[in-house]
This record gives C-alpha cells, structure tokens and sequence, in this order.
C-alpha cells in the first residue's frame, strides 16, 4: 500500500532533505501511496458529520482516532503500513531517530478533515502521550484530496520559533509530509475556502520514543502562538497556554482527558 520501493530506494536524498528542510526538519513526498489505494481512501473518507470535531479559538477541524467507525482500509493503511516495522525502520534512517514507537491507541491521529472555513492556528503539539512514557518525535500526514488547488487554502504551514520565517505546504492528493514534533516545530494550516463543498482530507500519525528530543525530561501541552498579523490570538494565546498548562500539571493524570483509541482484540 506504501511505496515502499520509493522510499528505499532515495533514502538518502530524503535524509538530507529532512536534515537540511527550513524553519525545522520535514520532508515532502509525493505519490507515497499506491494510486489505486489512495483513490480508494479518499472515496470511502467519512463525512465532516461522522467524525469527532474540535472547535474552539485555536481551531475548527474534525479530528477522530476511532477508525473501528470507517472503512476497514484505513485500518489497514495504518496499522498495516503506516506503523509497520518496516516503515519504522525506514523513517530511522530517514531522520536518525532511533527506537520509535507506533501508538496503537492513535493519540491525536488517525483521521482529520477541514470543511469550508476550518482552520488549525499555529502550534507546537503537546510534548507527551497521555497513557505511555513517551514523547512525541515525528507527525505524517497524508493527504487525500484530488483537484486541490491554491485557492481551496487549508496549506500546512511550518513556523521558525520567532514567527520570522515560514513554508506553506499544498495538501494535495497522495502527497505525504513528515515533520519533527519538538518545542520548535511551529505549525499550522491556512483557513480552508471550499464553498463548493470540497473538505481537506487527511491521514494523521504521530511516532514516539521514550527519549525526549532534547534527552531532558519536560511537558508542555499543545501551545498556540499568533501570526504578526493577528493581533488578538497574540495576546490571548499566552494566556490560553498558561492556564492548561497549570490545569494539567496539577491533576494526577496530566492528559487524562485524551481520547484514545481502543483496538478490538479480533481486528
């Protein structure tokens, strides 16, 4: 389902690609999915309606880690390819990180999907997995949308840590990013225009290890951080993070609230 092929094949080039990608490590690479599955994905994508959804002043998306609700396939793309040993052992050499984990209770991942005027405001993701002593090392994504084009918007924007500099990423049909998940990988997505009904369609999976990315221990929850432009969000978004931060260092189970996937034993 992965084109294994490929990525074996230019491991490499795609290592210093990743190692040398501005404003922090990513890797751009299109036809990652055999055509044929990827069409059969995006064709089979639940509605907007199906999926959990997250709306609030950081974002308005769908979000939804229990992929038992959709198509057998996307179980199969996941837990079959996209946390295969395999792909694991190609995304090491890719990005010298070694031991990574799949997380088979899809933490923050399985799939996403952004109607007309979705958005996901500027970020760095919550530093740990809430049932696991793991930090988060790498995000893919995988996009499945045909006939995306400049003006539908929904780019993934990657962020330098002072807001100096920036890369905007079309989430075109096939195509898949990777990107490291530390307190520096500032990212985004543009507001989606689609008023003629199109949504912006995604596979979503994080890779954890138990080493931090810097080898100290620390914990932050998902922050966001204004645009220059964005006058409000720039004094709101302090605010935000520091009171979830102190709310969740006080509990016990700082992420308790997480909603996990849970894998039935015959799948």
């Amino acid at each position: 389902m992965i084109n294994y092929e490929l990525l074996e094949s230019r491991i490499d080039e795609y290592a210093q690609k990743f190692r040398e990608a501005k404003p922090h490590r990513h890797l751009i690479i299109d036809g990652f999915l055999d055509p044929e599955v990827a069409m059969q994905a995006y064709q089979v994508f639940p509605k907007m309606e199906e999926m959990d959804k997250l709306k609030d002043i950081r974002q308005y998306k769908a979000q939804d880690p229990d992929i038992s609700k959709f198509d057998p396939i996307f179980s199969k793309i996941i837990f079959e390819h996209l946390q295969s040993q395999r792909l694991l052992q190609i995304l090491t050499k890719i990005t010298d990180i070694p031991n990574l984990y799949a997380d088979p209770k899809l933490y923050a991942s399985g799939l996403a999907q952004g109607t007309n005027g979705s958005f996901l405001n500027v970020h760095i993701d919550n530093s740990s997995h809430p049932a696991e002593p793991w930090y988060r090392r790498l995000n893919i994504l995988v996009y499945l949308n045909p006939n995306w084009t400049e003006e539908k918007g929904g780019h993934l924007e990657l962020w330098s840590p002072d807001m100096s500099e920036s890369v905007a990423i079309l989430p075109i049909f096939n195509r898949m990013m990777l990107f490291a998940t530390d307190k520096q990988s500032w990212h985004g997505h543009r507001r989606v225009n689609t008023p003629d009904g199109d949504t912006r369609k995604s596979i979503n999976i994080y890779y954890f290890t138990e080493e931090s990315p810097d080898g100290t221990d620390y914990y932050h929850v998902t922050s966001f951080r204004g645009r220059k432009n964005e006058v409000v969000n720039k004094v709101l978004y302090p605010v935000d993070n520091l009171v979830r931060t102190i709310v969740r260092t006080i509990r016990p189970k700082k992420d308790a609230h997480a909603v996990l996937y849970e894998r039935d034993k015959n799948d």
